[in-house]
């Protein structure tokens, strides 16, 4: 295998725009004086995901202390002195999400963070439990818990997500990412299970889920994640052609909601979640959609699992009235336990999709953490306007309140909308598998700069070999000349028709056949070879005339490619 990927290092770099990034836009003197190597992007980073996961638990305690926040049940209050908690913790939240992007993309041990972020909410909900709620630290360290868990909960997200697009190539993010997302549902799942239960540790339901989170964080940094290799990745193109379609499916979502909820409010009933009654297991749907567009984002690409979420959305605006109104005639429940169903599972994919996946591929890798905290807080604003229409909150004298008039037209729009967000995908980049940015990128650039891409995707004994098949390439040349459609047009897809290794001289019978069970099928492969390893690779074989073989086999591929190109040229 190895020899085959040395067989077609001429075309190293187009490879590698076709896998993996590194920044090469920065300039060569700035660049980082630590090598960084290739990624892995032969088979699932398994040992680096499980150091990701870890770290869902953290956000599984943050999301039961915002729930419960919500529902006036986290401490021994009213539900008022509860809303003043949460208004806390928004601002919090408000303030949190710029001023983390602003920071990660400055700091350099993004991990650090990760760390203080996971381990502050559990730190201060452990030392809560143990002292017990309320006491003679309350309100201070009750406004402390609300707000870390806003807050770091906006640290841990952003640190996590650039961390994991430096550390994870594209085509396994999705799926890292997706296990992450249900990870954290299914911990805030146990702990508000758990907490509904009754089941207590010293007076307290947050005593076990903050020892959980804790220990999880422990375990992530016996793993040593600041030794993974790191590289800048990421994809040119403009985030906003991905952000403007996903605001129209957004507004599409939360008109089909409210029109459903005014529908249902009509007929006497309440809303379609509480007249089916799945309650906290929802949940689970929602980690049905999460995982699916994980994996669907990974083996098609992050464009055609956003087709399939526009498509999804369309049937919903069309189709899900019609289920509803089925429901009001015939009264089976079926109907709209399935109606629920399909839009929990869209939540779930808008959440495995878009909300870690996307904004931070795309664009320049330096800015990272701020564009994504940009993004995360317009949907921050989104949900606070979903959530004070559906409480038909009041603030400032202002009331949140969905008009009867949506109902008649509401369904109408939300479809017009998905419309609109399906025309507009056409233009969308592509981010699975052109996970590079290469302008003006030459072949014959510095040693240091080839060490750090080339030599790190094949190993280090193959950098003179690349060196010297780019000699025969004319390596002058720019690298837009040296395309894929441009190789197979100068060597053809069958390298061993081409140049079969008895064209080398001194290649006989039984050299010949001792080369192809060491797996080299044609002279280019031969030329790509280094003498040492050749000649350890073939019994008998002396270094000498290693490099003779090897030296020959250049001759024959530099004759042979030269022509090629120029009548391609001319």
């Amino acid at each position: 295998m190895l020899s085959s990927v040395v067989g077609i290092a001429p075309f190293i770099y187009v490879s590698i725009a076709r896998k993996v990034h590194i920044d090469l836009h920065a300039d060569p003197c700035n660049a980082p004086r630590k090598v960084t190597y290739m990624l892995e992007y032969r088979e699932f980073p398994l040992r680096t995901a499980l150091t990701y996961l870890l770290f869902s638990p953290s956000v599984g305690f943050a999301m039961l202390v915002i729930v419960k926040v919500i529902e006036g049940s986290l401490l021994p209050m009213t539900l008022l002195e509860h809303h003043g908690l949460l208004g806390f913790g928004a601002l919090a939240a408000v303030f949190s999400l710029p001023v983390a992007g602003f920071v990660v993309d400055r700091l350099r041990r993004k991990d650090i963070l990760m760390y203080m972020s996971a381990l502050t909410p559990a730190i201060v909900g452990l030392l809560g439990s143990l002292i017990g709620f309320p006491n003679e630290h309350s309100p201070q360290i009750e406004i402390a818990l609300v707000i870390s868990s806003f807050a770091c909960l906006a640290f841990l997200m952003v640190s996590w997500t650039v961390q994991l697009n430096r550390t994870v190539v594209v085509k396994f993010r999705g799926r890292v990412d997706a296990a992450f997302l249900a990870s954290a549902l299914v911990t805030f799942l146990v702990y508000y299970l758990l907490s509904a239960m009754g089941v207590v540790f010293m007076a307290s339901d947050l005593l076990l889920p903050a020892m959980i989170s804790f220990v999880a964080v422990i375990a992530a940094v016996t793993l040593r994640p600041w030794k993974l290799d790191q590289a800048p990745l990421a994809v040119q193109g403009l985030v906003m052609k991905y952000f403007r379609p996903m605001i129209l499916i957004l507004a599409a979502h939360m008109l089909w909601f409210f029109v459903a909820k005014l529908r249902f409010q009509a007929e006497g009933l309440g809303t379609l979640s509480q007249t089916v009654g799945f309650g906290i297991f929802e949940v689970g749907i929602l980690i049905v959609g999460v995982v699916s567009a994980g994996f669907l984002a990974d083996f098609k690409g992050r464009k055609s699992a956003f087709s399939t979420l526009i498509l999804l959305m369309g049937l919903l605006t069309i189709f899900g009235s019609a289920m509803y109104e089925l429901f009001f005639v015939d009264g089976i429940i079926a109907w709209v336990a399935g109606l629920l169903v399909f839009e929990r599972f869209i939540e779930g994919f808008i959440l495995g999709l878009c909300l870690l996946l996307i904004w931070s591929e795309l664009g320049p890798s330096k800015t990272k953490g701020l564009r994504l905290s940009l993004i995360w807080f317009f949907f921050l604003g989104y949900m606070a306007l979903f959530w004070a229409v559906d409480l038909e909150a009041t603030v400032f004298g202002f009331s949140f309140l969905a008009p009867v008039e949506l109902a008649a037209v509401g369904g109408n729009v939300a479809v017009f909308l998905s419309l609109i967000a399906l025309y507009m995908i056409g233009p969308l980049p592509e981010i699975l598998g052109r996970e590079i940015e290469m302008e003006e990128l030459a072949l014959n650039f510095d040693d240091r700069q080839v060490k750090r891409t080339v030599d790190a995707f094949v190993g280090r004994d193959d950098f003179a070999s690349i060196r010297s098949q780019l000699d025969v390439l004319d390596a002058g040349a720019e690298i837009s000349e040296v395309s894929d459609k441009d190789m197979s047009e100068i060597l053809g897809d069958d390298f061993a028709k081409m140049l079969p290794l008895r064209r080398v001289p001194g290649v006989g019978p039984n050299l010949e056949r001792k080369l192809r069970r060491a797996g080299y099928e044609s002279a280019a492969q031969l030329s790509g070879e280094t003498p040492k390893r050749l000649a350890e690779k073939i019994d008998g074989l002396s270094l000498a005339r290693a490099e003779k073989i090897i030296s020959d086999a250049r001759k024959i591929l530099k004759r042979t490619v030269k022509p090629t190109r120029k009548r391609n040229r001319s």
